[in-house]
């Protein structure tokens, strides 16, 4: 799967750099700029990821297929929240028994969260784009992460790439026996093929996980996660790198606060 390549989707220098000053950095860039207030701010921080993201060459078909992984959890509760919030009435909708109303109100406070959903994820996944999985499964060992968390995150993506591909091999045999898919979503027949599809992908996975432990153990796993066995010294140039990004984030959080609320945090 392409999460699980051992190649980056991003080129050139920025690959190099030492995992872990990339997880240190990015991180800390992504809590600060996540309590901003000023969406001036916030939209500048946006543009400053996106353009790094070009300029290590992840395209933008790339980035809007990953980008729509957040729009059925955020993007939900985004198209909730200015029906949600008192104030002034934009427009009514109408579904059946249902009225909903929209609030001017409702739409500024849509702004200030999306704006920050957003910019936090392009920060992780500008990580994602420029290290590997098993990198910064390394990173987060030397880090001193607990190993509990990092086995669930290593196994947790890796369960989905079996998952993932389950699927594909069941969408091929359908496919190799003329399988014929209903008129839309709601029709009978697309939802009986959904139901079974979800509960024999369930089992197929399940065994298949199964005989992957077995040959885990087989080879000698013993819950511990695969080390590097080394750890690289890091580099000057990464560090200067590192607090690049992190000057970066206070600067934003500078502006976000103003001039006069650090002078009063000076006094």
């Amino acid at each position: 799967m392409s999460f699980l390549r051992e190649r980056p989707a991003a080129v050139g220098w920025i690959t190099t750099v030492d995992p872990r000053v990339k997880v240190v950095a990015i991180f800390m860039f992504v809590i600060i700029i996540s309590t901003l207030h000023n969406t001036r701010v916030l939209l500048a921080a946006l543009l400053l990821l996106l353009g790094s993201s070009f300029a290590v060459g992840i395209s933008g078909g790339y980035l809007l297929k990953r980008l729509t992984l957040i729009l059925p959890f955020g993007g939900l509760m985004l198209c909730l929240l200015p029906f949600t919030t008192p104030g002034e009435p934009v427009f009514t909708l109408y579904l059946g028994v249902l009225e909903l109303t929209a609030t001017r109100e409702g739409w500024a406070a849509v702004v200030l969260p999306g704006l920050r959903m957003i910019t936090a994820f392009m920060g992780m996944f500008f990580l994602a784009a420029t290290t590997t999985l098993p990198e910064i499964i390394h990173a987060l060992q030397h880090l001193k992460v607990p190993k509990i968390f990092i086995v669930l995150m290593d196994f947790t993506v890796r369960y989905l790439a079996v998952v993932l591909d389950e699927l594909a091999r069941m969408q091929t045999a359908r496919k190799a026996r003329s399988f014929v898919a209903g008129k839309n979503l709601w029709h009978w027949h697309s939802v009986k093929t959904i139901g079974s599809t979800l509960g024999l992908l369930f089992l197929r996975a399940y065994d298949r996980s199964e005989r992957v432990y077995l040959a885990m153990l087989s080879r000698g796993y013993d819950g511990s996660p695969p080390c590097c066995g080394h750890c690289h010294r890091i580099k000057k140039r990464d560090l200067c790198w590192g607090a690049g990004v992190i000057t970066t984030a206070g600067a934003f959080k500078f502006f976000d606060l103003g001039v006069q609320q650090w002078i009063l945090l000076l006094k």
